[in-house]
């Protein structure tokens, strides 16, 4: 039948060719947008399943031409003579030649290969040993928080809170302050899509830990006006930072790792530019209580234009195999211990109650543009970083739709246990209609007909010390009160009881949502 059909399409081609005389027919059809992902993972991100919580662009020109020259009709019908002639032996050629290419093809196969870089997990066991407070979780909202604070304040006043925790060699780029003191740029809209430890040593008698985070952030005239004509500009990174610290220093317990605040005494970051602190008076020298940014290199760099928000990339990474870790088994028996239950009896609760739940609920809300009602389930990066996304959508007039959405499995990865948090990491293999409309409905990318199939690791955290709770959560009301959970607001405290829910004091909150071709933790 394909022999049949080829050869059928063949002569359809031709003819048409000859017939209609169209000499030129070319099409480009495009791909996701780049570490944006509205993901999400999502969904975003390069290559990916972006929508979630991070398309399809084509175009084609047609060129023909026709000259005609006076002729008799007796020379007419030669020429038709002859055209039949030189078209009957075109064609049989062509017959010839498919028949040939079928018999002596070869098969061929594709594989994506995961790219060489996983973390080794063994450095972190090994640290932990000689730093039992130290938490993943913890340093990397750390990480998170200083990224956003170093751009959103480099050039102004507010900088120098961040005294303490930078080197300085890396106070000052001259790229940004040649633009920044000419009043020509600010930075603004500061999004991570993805932040992992990439390596653990020790240099110089400090610890050191490198970080890789992927993000994207606008840079746009400092007084931009209407009649000025210059736009704004928002770029995709992907960078290296390095964090040292002095060998020997126990890790900062949350209430001082989520916020920047002096070790000292506790009072908000404010400091001279020798680094005094300015409420205590106390000379704060880097690395000796808190981590400090030694190094920063940007390994790429690259354009986010606004049309990429509609462009939907083949998924990369949804056959890749799965990345558990090492450790797993001594990571299941370690939380049974802890406890005390059995892990299938869990694993079967925690795969229904809070994985499955939390997707369906988190892809309703998306689809939605509502993120509020979902607020207490996820990390307050998490939410920043979705909620950007969802308010460009808007400004856009777009509405990105992920609707029937169907669950195919749900994989353990990887569990982490430390003195602040647990977490657990797991593989969600779904699919749905992806696909985004315009303000007068019209469909401008992803389908509502076809199913799109994707894979992503998911990252849920609480707090060390939560039981686990016999009955199913109620993911409508707040884990503390029991109150509706309608009163969260941006920061996640219930407007009931005036906790606040998303650091995990009282339940699973999701963490970190990694797409499949770039997770790489052991």
């Amino acid at each position: 039948m394909k022999k049949i059909f080829s050869i059928f399409s063949a002569i359809v081609l031709l003819f048409s060719l000859t017939v209609f005389a169209i000499p030129e027919a070319e099409a480009r059809f495009g791909g996701g947008h780049s570490s944006g992902g509205h993901s999400s993972s999502s969904h975003s991100s390069s290559s990916s399943h972006s929508s979630s919580w991070g398309g399809h662009s084509s175009s084609s020109s047609h060129s023909s031409s026709h000259s005609y020259s006076g002729s008799s009709h007796s020379s007419s019908n030669d020429d038709d003579s002859a055209f039949w002639f030189f078209f009957t032996i075109i064609i049989i050629f062509i017959v010839l030649y498919i028949l040939w290419v079928d018999n002596n093809q070869q098969p061929q196969t594709v594989t994506v290969k995961r790219p060489v870089k996983r973390f080794d997990e063994n450095k972190l066991i090994t640290f932990k040993q000689i730093d039992a407070n130290f938490s993943r979780i913890l340093f990397l909202d750390f990480v998170h928080l200083l990224y956003v604070k170093y751009y959103s304040y480099y050039g102004k006043k507010e900088f120098d809170t961040l005294i303490p925790y930078l080197a300085n060699s890396v106070k000052y780029d001259k790229k940004l302050d040649l633009l920044i003191n000419k009043n020509v740029i600010v930075i603004s809209e500061i999004v991570i899509n993805s932040v992992a430890i990439h390596l653990i040593d020790n240099v110089s008698n400090e610890d050191r830990i490198v970080v890789e985070i992927a993000s994207n952030y606008t840079v746009h005239p400092a007084f931009y006006t209407e009649d000025s004509g210059k736009q704004h500009t928002r770029y995709t990174n992907t960078e290296r930072w390095f964090f040292q610290r002095e060998q020997g220093v126990l890790s900062l317990p949350p209430e001082k790792m989520q916020a920047l605040l002096c070790p000292a005494c506790n009072a908000p970051a404010h400091f001279t530019d020798a680094g005094t602190c300015s409420s205590c008076g106390t000379m704060i020298i880097k690395g000796q209580q808190q981590w400090y940014l030694k190094e920063r290199y940007v390994v790429n760099q690259s354009l986010l234009h606004t049309v990429d928000l509609v462009a939907y990339a083949e998924e990369t990474g949804t056959h890749l195999a799965t990345l558990y870790s090492r450790k797993l088994a001594q990571e299941i028996a370690s939380f049974e211990a802890q406890h005390h239950l059995s892990w299938t009896a869990y694993w079967n609760t925690f795969t229904q109650d809070i994985v499955k739940s939390y997707v369906v609920e988190l892809n309703a809300a998306w689809t939605q543009r509502n993120l509020n009602k979902v607020r207490h389930l996820i990390s307050d990066r998490l939410y920043e970083a979705n909620s950007f996304w969802m308010d460009l959508y808007k400004q856009q007039e777009l509405h990105n739709h992920l609707d029937d959405l169907k669950i195919q499995k749900v994989e353990l990865v990887k569990i982490e246990l430390d003195t602040y948090y647990e977490t657990i990491t797991v593989r969600i293999f779904a699919s749905c209609f992806d696909y985004t409309l315009d303000r007068n409905q019209n469909l401008i990318g992803g389908s509502n007909k076809k199913y799109r199939s994707y894979s992503e690791y998911w990252t849920f955290s609480r707090r060390t010390g939560v039981e686990v709770s016999q009955t199913a959560p109620d993911l409508s009301v707040c884990p503390q009160c029991a109150a509706p959970a309608d009163k969260m607001g941006q920061s996640a405290v219930c407007g009931y009881c005036g906790s606040k829910i998303s650091t995990g004091e009282f339940s699973w909150v999701l963490f970190l949502i990694t797409q499949d071709e770039n997770y790489y933790a052991g």
